[in-house]
């Protein structure tokens, strides 16, 4: 009997491929990474003008990202009307920055940025730290694979692709923070963040569980902002052109400034359930800084700022606690979904809040219902 032929796929994962085990090609994270908690990375496909689009894969760690394969400027899919092949201009990354200048006011911290720092200026800095200028690219791809119908997979696609290009490239400099590299490296930091947190509340892929862990990485990386202005570094900072930017924070209540009724509903209730006092403690810490993002909503502070601001907020130990699928923490993280709800109109977070209440509801079970009776009032 002959032999039967067997057909070998070469689009698995990085991280497959070098543990010689067969890879289910699943992304963002193929099941493999997720089982052993591994970094999962998919090489772009070679380039081909007539085909295929290729699913995004997202780097969550300075550290880990991959070597990129090509310039962003030289890898093309699907490419627009008018884009010519071997042009010496790349109109893709111009049509990204003539977006940035047109849209940019839109984003969050704009008003901020504009009495100090503009997204002018970043594209400025941009040229002198080329991995900021390929994080305002790559945020701009995002903002228009949401924004412009009939091209999201395109556009994510060199969103993706330029974050990647833009973490290779600060990881390969690793910059020491200094004098001249503490603006760029803050705002990367930042754009990052913003970048990960929408591609991950938004581009939702597989099961409930696959997407806690992609929100776990993203929380875990969004962190390392802290990293950046710790140690005094914020003193620093605050003598720069961000000074406007930075005094966000010191405008938002204070963490010690107690709970309203909605947010002492919840602690007494985990309070009454928790017999950990570690734990216990970490889930004040969290609710507090819940408390924050509603005070500052309920004081007509502008609500984008304040959203982003709670996962920078919350103890990583809380994020440790998501990823071992506690449920008071998971209903805490409904009680953010109900926040980011009523934003379902902005491009960061569309339907992210709804999924988050619906999916922890139906992860949980008909035992938390009680638990989650205010979350549930966002919706209606």
């Amino acid at each position: 009997m002959p032999r039967r032929t067997h057909k070998k796929s070469r689009n698995g994962c990085v991280e497959c491929k070098r543990r010689h085990v067969k890879c289910d090609e699943r992304r963002p994270i193929c099941s493999n990474c997720v089982s052993s908690e591994r970094q999962c990375q998919f090489v772009a496909p070679a380039p081909s003008v007539s085909s295929a689009r290729a699913s995004p894969s997202t780097s969550h760690e300075f550290a880990s990202a991959s070597p990129a394969t090509s310039s962003p400027a030289q890898e093309v899919t699907s490419a627009p009307a008018g884009f010519a092949q071997g042009s010496p201009v790349n109109l893709l990354h111009v049509e990204l920055l003539h977006n940035v200048l047109l849209e940019s006011a839109k984003w969050i911290n704009a008003r901020e940025m504009s009495s100090g720092l503009s997204f002018p200026d970043m594209l400025k800095i941009g040229l002198e730290a080329p991995y900021l200028l390929n994080m305002l690219l790559a945020v701009s791809a995002l903002n228009l694979s949401i924004t412009t119908r009939g091209r999201r997979d395109f556009y994510r696609h060199h969103a993706t692709q330029l974050q990647n290009h833009a973490l290779n490239n600060f990881n390969s400099l690793s910059p020491h923070f200094d004098q001249d590299t503490c603006i760029p490296m803050f705002l990367f930091a930042s754009i990052l963040g913003l970048h990960l947190l929408c591609d991950t509340i938004v581009f939702r892929e597989g099961t409930f569980e696959g997407f806690l862990d992609r929100f776990v990485q993203y929380l875990r990386l969004h962190q390392g902002i802290r990293t950046i202005t710790a140690e005094g570094r914020w003193e620093y900072l605050r003598e720069t052109k961000l000074k406007p930017i930075l005094t966000f924070g010191e405008k938002l209540p204070s963490m010690d400034s107690g709970f309203g009724p909605v947010c002492g509903a919840l602690y007494e209730r985990i309070q009454g359930a928790e017999k950990d006092e570690a734990r216990l403690k970490i889930y004040r810490q969290t609710i507090q800084a819940l408390q924050v993002v509603m005070t500052a909503i309920d004081s007509k502070y502008e609500r984008l700022d304040a959203l982003v601001a709670w996962p920078v907020m919350i103890s990583p130990k809380y994020v440790d606690l998501i990823a071992s699928r506690q449920g008071e923490a998971l209903v805490i993280l409904a009680y953010y979904g109900a926040l980011v709800h009523p934003s379902r109109g902005h491009w960061v977070f569309q339907d992210g809040g709804q999924f988050l209440i619906e999916s922890v509801t139906q992860y949980l079970g008909h035992a938390w219902s009680e638990w989650l009776e205010w979350p549930w009032k966002a919706l209606t």
